[in-house]
């Protein structure tokens, strides 16, 4: 275990797993398929060592770094009600769509939902999930984005066309974010980083087809996300002992190229946390905000 005090904080020596091929070797893009890991053509293993920089009291920016961590008490009294209850799954986007027009200031928000991860060890859990098809509920191991530069606009597109006579076309600028939440109280032993946007560069990123599954739908989804090769410059961050009462607000799309425009993030293994505390529970929401 390495944990060193640098100005403004500290930060934490741990395993981000990269991706590691940057094609398969069909030519084909790289998968990930979230029910079946070993089926995946993308290889991560084994990680890379970096430093986990702790960033919480420190003034960060949805459009500098793209992200930033607020207060924010959910009146949703069971977490758990949330993949199963679809009232509770509306009440709590509600109330993420009302952070996200205060945070961001922006003039509408649709919601793409919220799903419910919990650590590898919850076997009994994930068990009972699975079997009616709850869709992926471990966290995600190496970094990634929620999007590609293409399959961004064909989701925000999707999001408008719910709502009948909005179109894109309407606003001067959208943008996509992702609400996450530890729904236990902290130690953690999976938190998320995220990836400084600064420190990102364009060749970072590859696709990758992520194939998941959704409540009460018989086929996989596929859908084009980002993955991330090693870059030494990459600057990784985490808040450490986040609360049910606080929201990691983050970027995972944005059409304003001067304005922070995505952020890579992945669950990692804190090697401070100490053994035999229950594993990491959280909820994450995505949506598409509107700016005229």
């Amino acid at each position: 275990m390495v944990v060193s005090k640098v100005a403004g904080g500290s930060r934490v020596r741990a395993e981000i797993n990269y991706v590691r091929n940057p094609r398969a070797a069909s030519g084909e893009p790289l998968t990930f398929v979230t029910a079946a890991q070993d089926r995946s053509t993308m290889a991560t293993l084994p990680g890379r060592s970096v430093w986990i920089h702790d960033v919480r009291g420190e003034d960060t920016s949805l459009d500098r770094e793209g992200f930033v961590l607020v207060d924010h008490v959910s009146a949703v009294a069971d977490f758990e009600q949330i993949m199963e209850d679809p009232a509770v799954d509306q009440q709590y986007c509600d109330e993420v769509a009302d952070l996200l027009v205060a945070v961001t200031g922006a003039d509408g928000v649709i919601m793409l939902g919220a799903k419910k991860r919990y650590g590898e060890a919850e076997v009994e859990k994930l068990a009972r999930l699975d079997a009616v098809r709850a869709g992926h509920t471990t966290p995600a191991r190496y970094p990634h984005g929620d999007v590609t530069d293409e399959s961004g606009p064909i989701q925000a597109a999707g999001l408008v066309d719910r709502v009948p006579g909005l179109r894109l076309d309407d606003f001067s600028r959208w943008a996509l974010y992702n609400v996450w939440r530890s729904t236990r109280r902290p130690p953690v032993d999976l938190p998320l980083a995220v990836c400084d946007a600064r420190s990102v560069e364009p060749g970072d990123g590859v696709t990758v087809v992520a194939v998941t599954q959704s409540p009460g739908v018989l086929d996989d989804v596929v859908f084009d996300t980002t993955g991330y090769l090693y870059n030494p410059k990459h600057r990784w961050c985490y808040f450490r002992d986040m609360t049910p009462a606080e929201a990691l607000v983050f970027k995972t799309h944005d059409t304003d190229p001067s304005r922070a425009h995505r952020v890579p993030h992945t669950a990692f293994v804190d090697p401070t946390c100490p053994r035999g505390v229950p594993t990491r529970a959280s909820v994450e929401a995505r949506a598409l905000a509107l700016f005229r």
